[in-house]
């Protein structure tokens, strides 16, 4: 394998890495959220960005499995 190829197991973990990721803001985002004491700006922002990290998981979650589909 020559430098810089990626493989379907380098792309399965950098999709869970990214993950991850999301999952552990969503967590944060949710918990500021659900206090509701952000400005109401504020407040849109963070939601919007909720909304935009659900979809991307669920987007992730998608590729990943059609990854392990190939990969079979």
């Amino acid at each position: 394998m020559s430098q810089g190829s990626l493989t379907i197991g380098d792309l399965g973990e950098d999709l869970k890495a990214e993950q991850r990721r999301n999952g552990l803001e969503l967590i944060g985002l949710r918990s500021l959220l659900e206090q509701g004491r952000c400005h109401g700006g504020l407040q849109q922002r963070l939601q919007s960005r909720r909304i935009e990290l659900e979809e991307r998981q669920r987007e992730l979650a998608r590729i990943r499995s059609l990854l392990r589909d190939t990969n079979q």
